[in-house]
């Protein structure tokens, strides 16, 4: 009997196993959720954890800046494993650098004045494009923060 159940468990481990497998890399992080558009690759990217989950960076900045304030990055469109959870809220309600919009923002980064309102940059470069020629970048997807016209 013994030898009719064991190849039958294994059999139903190798169907079962992989269709587990895939719905775990259809769960897995792709992009740093700080430098949005950064592919990250768990066999090699720097990573923290945070409530429970893996997270991985694209690189020693966006360490930093994650260690600095978790909340504003702590997105679960770019961190599945987040989904579900009470997260922190954002201090801000911007969410991305106007300058560099692929760039997620934090109160603690470069900010300026613009209509009244208090806008976040990636850093002071940024800033100052935006300062030099804001009608460019003050776009109300960025900066839902504006005024409405």
């Amino acid at each position: 009997m013994r030898r009719l159940v064991l190849p039958f468990l294994f059999a139903a481990f190798a169907v079962v196993a992989p269709s587990g497998v895939a719905q775990d890399k259809a769960k897995a992080q792709k992009f740093c959720p700080v430098m949005t558009q950064d592919e990250i690759d768990p066999q090699a990217s720097e990573s923290v954890m945070f409530m429970g989950v893996k997270v991985y960076l694209c690189c020693d900045t966006c360490v930093s800046r994650w260690k600095r304030d978790p909340a504003a990055y702590a997105d679960p469109k770019l961190i599945p494993g987040l989904a579900g959870k009470q997260l922190p809220p954002r201090d801000i309600q911007q969410a991305y650098c106007p300058v560099y919009p692929d760039k997620r923002v934090s109160s603690k980064d470069p900010s300026t004045t613009y209509q009244g309102v208090k806008v976040y940059f990636w850093n002071e470069l940024a800033k100052k494009r935006f300062e030099g020629d804001p009608a460019r970048y003050a776009k109300a997807e960025l900066l839902p923060q504006l005024p409405k016209k």
